[in-house]
């Protein structure tokens, strides 16, 4: 849901998604998988966890968070 239509929520797209996603974890230094998705979910609403692992694969690819499985927690690089 990168290309927006007419029917997009601007606030439940990815893009959108992912600059709230990387701030909570750059004011956090770590978080919880959990933790993140309930974070985003009370600033945001229910409707992103349509797109919330979407996000999190979008900005793994761009090489701009690490996902510690140890702790089951996202770090940024």
């Amino acid at each position: 849901m990168l290309k927006p239509d007419k029917h997009t929520d601007i606030k439940y797209s990815i893009v959108f998604l992912s600059a709230v996603m990387m701030k909570e974890i750059l004011e956090n230094g770590i978080i919880k998988y959990d933790d993140l998705k309930n974070s985003l979910t009370g600033k945001i609403g229910k409707g992103i966890t349509e797109n919330y692992e979407y996000t999190l694969s979008y900005l793994f690819m761009l090489g701009k968070i690490e996902y510690v499985d140890k702790l089951d927690s996202i770090k940024a690089i």
